[in-house]
């Protein structure tokens, strides 16, 4: 795992984790070039994958849930996964989960979340963001709303 990795915590202060992701990507989505959105199961990647197409009114963000194709996948700018995979070579790794990934080597930067609206989501958060500094980390909380 790289030091140099940066990990950013992003404040979501209602209980819609898909709607609070589809909105950061929505503001970072042309900004990266590849992002793998670890989803907790395959109901929330099947949800967030409806959600992009439609989260702004004059425009969608393309995106393909990980699954046999890896062709396919490489070709995704947004790759929704229950997996660490590396198909489409993310350079950022989405948290959308509540545990810690188990592999976050090679990734430039990780955004995990503070579910704002819920205190035992925000102690789970703490615990999170003391784990990554003990990896050696250093990480921000940006406290930008999703």
């Amino acid at each position: 795992m790289s030091v140099d990795m940066q990990v950013h915590f992003e404040l979501l202060e209602k209980p819609d984790r898909v709607e609070g992701i589809a909105r950061l990507l929505l503001r970072r989505g042309r900004l990266t070039p590849h992002m793998l959105v670890l989803c907790p199961d395959a109901g929330f990647a099947a949800q967030l994958h409806e959600r992009l197409w439609t989260v702004h009114p004059e425009s969608f963000l393309a995106n393909g849930i990980a699954g046999a194709d890896s062709q396919a996948n490489a070709m995704q700018p947004i790759l929704l996964s229950t997996d660490i995979v590396r198909d489409n070579s993310p350079e950022v790794l989405i948290n959308g989960g509540l545990e810690i990934p188990t592999d976050i080597s090679g990734f430039a930067h990780l955004v995990d979340f503070v579910d704002g609206w819920d205190e035992s989501l925000k102690q789970a958060a703490r615990e999170r963001f003391r784990t990554y500094r003990q990896m050696g980390l250093d990480p921000k909380y940006l406290g930008v709303k999703s």
